[in-house]
């Protein structure tokens, strides 16, 4: 070989390797920008909540990968086993509920929950298929910034509430808890403990000092957001997700600086915020003098705190750490060993001096006592209603234990078997609301998916090298904090955390992946190995189209019904009649076209057509006590006393303790 043709190959590998430097950083660039931009966006759309932002991304999501796989782009790594058996646990579970539509008895809000699962689904799968080795790393920072950035949205809607177009302090219910941007301040909170142990990975992990100072500094925004929302379920995840993140990371001790410095910060945070009584427990905008205060002291614990992770930083590299600080396998397992029995020695004693009785009874109350400080909430364990919602949703399981209810129904249930008038949509707990409406089945598949998850990953953090091993405990405790705050609030419903989980879940399985090769034989072999190349593309191909059918039908409906009730508010009677009757046409076992019908057909004084419409919703959803309560109005509307008695009697049969009805 000449020097000439050996100096034009080594330019080739050259400009060969740099384009695919170049490539591997456009795909990390795309994929941490997508993270942020999911994340975001949902978040400040009320949190995923409605059907309809909800279902748009599903529809993306499966769009995506349809053009990814008929491309060929599509997976872009092999999907290990552990991601085909999670696939498959969280479709049975999709199956499952789609079969709930021969024993529920609401059509429409079933159908909705089989479409709020194939979102999910899409999710996940676009994941495992998108991402690889590669770019699991940016996927989990690009989710760990975005939740900075609405971390930090939610505290400046507090502090400089001017910047917002919008009433931020409006709620559902009274509460100066902050609760922007999802009207809620639980899920605020559970979806800011969703993000401490992915800050905590950027802050302990990231290539660069600067990186890693930005990140301890940004952890503070965090976990005052979940502070500011005095949510216990998002302390009790965040808890548990930085447990699992110590317990499976790799070299812990380097990592307790951070947990330090992070500690001080949100120590003097608090400390500063319970000064300032009216930012803390006013209903309304506190004095400007406060607000700005504390965003100033906020400025200045963020810089400090990333000043200190630099230091420590610098002093951890320049003085390496003394022989007794380096604890060996055998003495971490000892370590771990003595803590599990002093946990267990605090349980016991707890039971002999009679502390787990008082604390059990305490969450029981229905009524506990009101305190002038809502941070003294964080010193109780009063369960605000749960044990009562897990009993009923135990009741509704013990009646029918083997599938349940009905998808989307527990809220019926509630109504006639509870003895108090608290009108709720969900159990406050995801365990205990499968098994009463999916039953066993359905509970079995779900929680076989999350083990999946948990399980596996923690083995195979343990089984990593350092480097992928801190990523794996990343995504597993991730997963763990939400598991936690799915026990004790509805944030399955709210959009934006299960879909944050789901890409965390799959980023974990795809640390180790390898990219997807073509077969290198020939013959009938080559055959074979290309038949398992496709299979699966065309099985995730018409899974894709499927769920995209399922998804569409319950948003066009809701659209529909949408648009007649905006034409009812622009006084257009015939083009809402005409809306609800393309809801029918679309989803014909829905009730709510119907009802909208019915209620378009009354205010045009056409009463007894509007009665033929309201029968309809009553025949989709007869355990709805509302439509039998605007039943009850059409028939003395229509001069039908009897009737209208009869329905007002259904009403209060189906929710006996409502407000809305005369006592007797």
């Amino acid at each position: 070989m000449t020097e000439a043709s050996t100096a034009l190959n080594e330019a080739s590998w050259r400009t060969w390797t740099a384009r695919g430097e170049r490539a591997s950083f456009a795909r990390r660039g795309v994929t941490w920008a997508l993270a942020v931009l999911l994340s975001v966006y949902l978040a400040l759309s009320g949190g995923g909540y409605d059907i309809v932002v909800r279902s748009e991304i599903g529809l993306i999501v499966w769009w995506l990968v349809v053009l990814g796989v008929l491309v060929g782009v599509l997976p872009a790594a092999r999907i290990p086993r552990a991601g085909w058996i999670a696939t498959a646990l969280l479709g049975g579970f999709l199956v499952w509920t789609w079969i709930g539509l021969t024993w529920t008895s609401s059509h429409e809000l079933t159908l909705d929950e089989v479409g709020r699962l194939s979102t999910y689904l899409g999710v996940f799968v676009l994941g495992l298929c998108a991402l690889s080795a590669e770019t699991a790393r940016p996927l989990v920072n690009g989710l760990g910034c975005g939740i900075v950035i609405v971390s930090g949205l939610a505290i400046l809607s507090k502090l400089t509430p001017g910047l917002f177009p919008v009433n931020t302090a409006r709620s559902f219910y009274a509460t100066p808890r902050l609760a922007y941007p999802f009207d809620y301040s639980d899920g605020v909170g559970e979806y800011a403990a969703l993000g401490i142990p992915l800050v905590l990975y950027m802050a302990t992990s990231a290539r660069t000092l600067l990186g890693r100072a930005l990140a301890t500094g940004a952890l503070e925004v965090v976990l005052l957001c979940l502070a500011m929302t005095v949510s216990r379920g998002g302390i009790l995840a965040a808890c548990v997700g930085v447990v699992v993140f110590i317990a499976l990371s790799p070299n812990r001790f380097a990592r307790l600086p951070t947990l330090g410095v992070a500690g001080v910060g949100i120590v003097l945070l608090m400390v500063a915020l319970l000064h300032r009584p009216e930012l803390r427990d006013s209903l309304t905008v506190a004095p400007a003098a406060e607000r700005h205060s504390m965003l100033l002291i906020l400025c200045v614990v963020v810089a400090g705190c990333a000043a200190a992770q630099a230091l420590a930083l610098i002093l951890m590299r320049r003085f390496p750490r003394p022989s007794w600080l380096h604890v060996s396998r055998r003495g971490a397992q000892w370590v771990t060993a003595g803590i599990v029995l002093l946990a267990l020695l605090v349980v016991v004693v707890g039971f002999a001096a009679g502390t787990v009785s008082h604390l059990w009874n305490e969450f029981k109350l229905w009524q506990p006592a009101q305190q002038s400080n809502q941070y003294f909430r964080l010193l109780s364990l009063a369960g605000s209603h749960r044990y009562q919602y897990w009993q009923i949703a135990w009741s509704a399981f013990e009646s029918s234990p083997f599938h349940g209810i009905g998808p989307g129904t527990f809220h019926y249930y509630w109504f006639q078997h509870t003895t108090h008038s608290e009108y709720i949509l969900n159990a406050h707990s995801l365990w205990f609301e499968t098994l009463a409406e999916t039953g066993i089945v359905g509970w079995l598949l779900l929680v076989g998916f999350f083990a999946v998850i948990l399980v596996g990953g923690a083995v195979r953090a343990l089984r990593a090298a350092d480097g992928q091993r801190a990523l794996i405990a990343t995504t597993t405790s991730g997963v763990a904090a939400f598991c936690a705050a799915a026990s004790f609030d509805w944030v399955w419903q709210i959009g934006v955390v299960p879909m944050v989980m789901l890409l965390l879940a799959s980023a974990g399985l795809m640390t180790e992946s390898q990219p997807v090769g073509q077969p290198a034989v020939s013959g009938p072999l080559a055959s074979r190995a290309l038949g398992r190349v496709l299979r699966p593309k065309l099985l995730i191909a018409l899974a894709a189209i499927l769920a995209m059918v399922v998804i569409a039908i319950p948003l066009a409906s809701t659209v529909a019904v949408r648009n007649s009730q905006a034409a009812v508010h622009r006084g257009q009677l015939r083009q809402a009649l005409a809306d609800a009757h393309t809801g029918q046409a679309i989803e014909p076992g829905a009730s709510s076209p119907y009802l909208q019908e019915a209620l378009v057909l009354e205010q045009g004084n056409n009463i007894k057509a509007a009665s033929a419409a309201i029968a309809a919703a009553l025949a989709r959803q007869p355990t709805d006590y509302l439509l039998w309560l605007i039943a009850s109005r059409i028939a003395t509307e229509s001069d039908q006393p009897g009737r209208a008695v009869a329905d007002f009697r259904r009403a209060r049969a189906l929710y006996p303790t409502s407000t809305e009805f005369p006592p007797g």
